[in-house]
């Protein structure tokens, strides 16, 4: 039995209620609080523009600031739903 089962079969067993979501693109909609330079992806350079970087404007899979951003909101939305961070 995997952690999901477990929890499944908990749920059930003790009349729990069960809520999910799903953070499959999360970290693509959150705006990063300080400026983030990338270099450009080969097969995307602008001629006659070498030496060039992109800033970014919204979080990216395998930013360090990615993760943070997100738990950062998600911390305060659960906080406003009454839970205690602790």
């Amino acid at each position: 039995m995997n952690t999901v089962q477990v929890v499944l079969a908990l749920t059930t067993h003790f009349g729990w209620d069960l809520n999910q979501l799903n953070v499959k693109n999360v970290f693509l909609h959150r705006d990063l609080k300080e400026e983030v330079y990338m270099e450009i992806l080969l097969g995307f350079e602008v001629q006659n523009k070498r030496n060039k970087v992109c800033l970014l404007k919204k979080a990216l899979y395998g930013l360090k600031q990615s993760l943070r951003t997100w738990f950062e909101r998600f911390t305060k939305v659960m906080i406003s739903l009454g839970y205690r961070q602790s």
